[in-house]
């Protein structure tokens, strides 16, 4: 007779998941129960992607629901901290923000509403004419930021990338 065995799955678990179940015990069996249904759906996807990348998804864009926006973690070359989250959209790169650790950026990353995987986004939207247009505009607002160019200036170059 063939036995079934279900294969090892490593369990990985959100901070925010971690903290819900060891306050459980301390707190009011319904009041528990509503906070492990509150993080619940991050925990999930928590554990999909990091599951599904062996705990390194560095580098893995996943995109928003809501919007056509992108984001991924990746080392951070700033040494500000150990990651960062970079941000991106149809039009560039939008922000980011650093952590100390690979699941803190993760984690972070997936309550931003990043939850949808969608790995080479970044080279299939950064090699489009809007992502290189929205590059441009944001080199002549880094200009003007920096002093070299005047507000009027500003607007006049990024008007003149409309043509």
């Amino acid at each position: 007779m063939n036995s079934i065995h279900r294969s090892t799955i490593k369990r990985y678990r959100s901070s925010s998941w971690e903290n819900v179940c060891a306050a459980s015990d301390d707190i009011p069996a319904d009041f528990a129960r509503l906070l492990r249904d509150e993080v619940r759906p991050l925990q999930i996807a928590y554990q999909r992607l990091m599951s599904s990348y062996d705990g390194q998804p560095a580098g893995i864009e996943c995109r928003q629901n809501e919007r056509e926006s992108w984001a991924f973690a990746l080392p951070d070359a700033s040494g500000a901290k150990s990651w960062r989250v970079q941000q991106f959209d149809q039009d560039g790169f939008i922000g980011h923000m650093c952590f100390d650790s690979l699941p803190e950026a993760v984690e972070d990353m997936l309550r931003m509403g990043y939850v949808v995987t969608d790995p080479g986004a970044l080279d299939r939207i950064g090699s489009t004419a809007r992502w290189a247009r929205g590059i441009r505009r944001a080199a002549i607002m880094q200009k003007h930021q920096e002093g070299l160019i005047t507000y009027r200036q500003m607007v006049d170059e990024i008007g003149a990338l409309a043509d």
